[in-house]
């Protein structure tokens, strides 16, 4: 919803953000955020220097908007505490899945995390380079997850039946096409086979 005429709000960064976010992560465009905090288009850019930095400002605070695990669990429920709030990102700003992949760099926030995860995995003995896979990879596979349920989620908005979209037999469960899909199975596997990869403790 567009802002009421009247005294437009005083400018931050922050503030500015979290009209990104309420326009429409994926899909804001500076105009319409400037509409939305009834300021002059052009005055956003004493703060940000285009969309795509808003953007980047925007992810940071979409991030912040949820919890996200302590750094002194064990690593295979650290990976999963991740995934899990990822999608609780996710669900909070639709399209913010997509809006990830297309902005210019990672959120400042997410990879100032995502360092102390990665030395948490090292000090449960896997190779540091092993490790930065592994938290990627999960940050990876919520967001895509996430991007092909809202897709799913559009088709069935637009009275798609599962009979009209070719899928492998295997793939043509209530697994797949509900819920989360089958993004806890590929994390599943992922953990069992990283496992493996554990340097030894001895």
């Amino acid at each position: 919803m567009d802002r009421k005429p009247g005294r437009p709000r005083a400018l931050t960064v922050d503030v500015i953000a979290a009209a990104a976010l309420d326009d429409g992560v994926a899909t804001f465009s500076m105009p319409s955020v400037a509409r939305r905090l009834g300021v002059a288009h052009s005055g956003l850019y004493r703060y940000v220097a285009d969309r795509d930095d808003l953007l980047v400002q925007a992810l940071d605070k979409a991030f912040l908007s949820t919890t996200w695990p302590e750094g002194d669990l064990p690593w295979d429920e650290l990976l999963t505490e991740i995934g899990h709030s990822v999608w609780r990102a996710c669900d909070l700003h639709p399209g913010l899945d997509r809006a990830t992949q297309l902005a210019p760099k990672p959120a400042p926030t997410l990879l100032q995390m995502m360092s102390g995860w990665v030395d948490t995995l090292h000090d449960q003995h896997f190779l540091v380079e092993d490790a930065a896979v592994a938290v990627e990879f999960v940050i990876t596979l919520a967001l895509d997850s996430s991007s092909q349920m809202a897709r799913l989620a559009r088709m069935e908005r637009a009275d798609l039946r599962r009979d009209d979209i070719p899928v492998l037999k295997a793939f043509d469960t209530d697994e797949v096409w509900l819920g989360r899909g089958i993004y806890d199975r590929k994390l599943d596997i992922f953990i069992a086979g990283l496992a493996l990869r554990r340097t030894s403790t001895d």
